[in-house]
């Protein structure tokens, strides 16, 4: 990414959940000012909450060298109450340089991130224009001026008709049901062989589960890739609780020791999905993401190779006495998942089975 933008002679969009003024952060924050001054098209957009330490001295820099800085809000569901606004995030990460050259998956810019096991995918050519209406419309709903992104406005998401290989997913919280979801859920309903799902948070609904135990039933492999520990102790905790069921199912959980943040799914090797949207409700109905499909098979395995060499390094949940852990254990389990509950409660109204 750091190169493509160096490389830049037209135009940077950049749309991020973490993005902060600290070493990792600075080199980046460097040289887009240093585009904007040269006279390149700057535009980039942070989650306000996800970037809440981004300091306000570098964002009024930034401001001040020509960059077109912009933080989300949910502005566009004032109507929904303060906590769905607050619950609401843009945890795209989209980065597309000179209209023509794209950046989407999972990796935010933070120097305690540096070290994190994480998939993105660079996308070039005329399917890089989907990633450009997306970025347009979301700068719109962050209060940017319509009149400065109309003009890419005029592509369409589905990309072009000879590009069969490669598919777009967005969701947003104007939307009663996941389209990430869906297609997870569709997956798992129709895969013949075998399903590897990887997410850091593990925290699946109700149908999801029900598909899981479907394609189970039907002899599909199934492997779950996930860290052992995260760096949010709760979604740690409550994953935890379903460790048991997934034994149940026949599901091969392999735990990361170390911290793996990609996310996504492959199925039958025929194609994969990697993007932003976490294996968690709260990602699938209350945030702004944006995934990847390919269909692509060298593409394919090449994620899968990935995969694979980190399963290999995993430990198995079955090698592990999960049964017999202790009481203390399974108390903290069972209370982070009630918060995790509370913390979904009041907002299924607007979900469709």
């Amino acid at each position: 990414m750091y190169e493509a933008i160096k490389e830049a002679k037209h135009s940077i969009y950049w749309e991020m959940y973490i993005f902060v003024d600290d070493s990792a952060g600075n080199r980046f924050f460097d040289v887009l000012e240093q585009k904007a001054i040269e006279g390149l098209d700057v535009k980039v957009i942070v989650d306000y909450l996800g970037s809440f330490g981004l300091s306000r001295k570098r964002a009024q820099a930034l401001k001040k060298k020509g960059v077109d800085l912009q933080f989300f809000h949910d502005r566009k569901q004032r109507y929904r109450g303060m906590w769905t606004r607050f619950a609401s995030r843009t945890h795209r990460k989209l980065l597309i340089v000179d209209e023509a050259v794209g950046f989407i998956g999972g990796v935010n810019v933070q120097k305690n991130m540096k070290d994190w096991l994480d998939i993105h995918a660079c996308i070039r050519g005329d399917a890089v224009r989907s990633m450009l209406r997306a970025f347009a419309k979301m700068y719109i709903i962050c209060g940017g001026a319509k009149e400065k992104v109309k003009y890419l406005l005029k592509y369409k998401f589905r990309v072009a008709k000879n590009i069969n290989d490669l598919e777009f997913i967005y969701d947003d919280t104007s939307q009663t049901q996941s389209k990430t979801r869906k297609v997870y859920t569709e997956a798992l309903l129709k895969a013949r062989e075998r399903v590897i799902l990887f997410s850091p948070y593990y925290l699946p609904d109700k149908k999801f589960l029900k598909a899981l135990w479907q394609a189970r039933k039907r002899g599909v492999k199934i492997d779950l890739l996930i860290p052992f520990r995260t760096d949010l102790r709760l979604a740690t905790y409550a994953a935890y609780t379903y460790f048991s069921l997934m034994k149940k199912y026949g599901v091969k959980v392999h735990l990361m020791r170390s911290m793996m943040h990609g996310k996504g799914i492959i199925v039958d090797d025929e194609w994969a999905m990697v993007g932003s949207t976490n294996l968690e409700e709260g990602s699938l109905y209350e945030n702004y993401e944006a995934n990847v499909k390919f269909r692509h098979k060298p593409t394919v395995q090449k994620i899968k190779s990935t995969l694979e060499e980190w399963i290999g390094k995993a430990v198995r949940l079955d090698d592990l006495n999960w049964e017999a852990r202790g009481k203390v254990q399974k108390l903290k389990e069972k209370f982070a998942l009630k918060i995790y509950r509370f913390w979904q409660k009041g907002r299924h109204s607007k979900r469709q089975p």
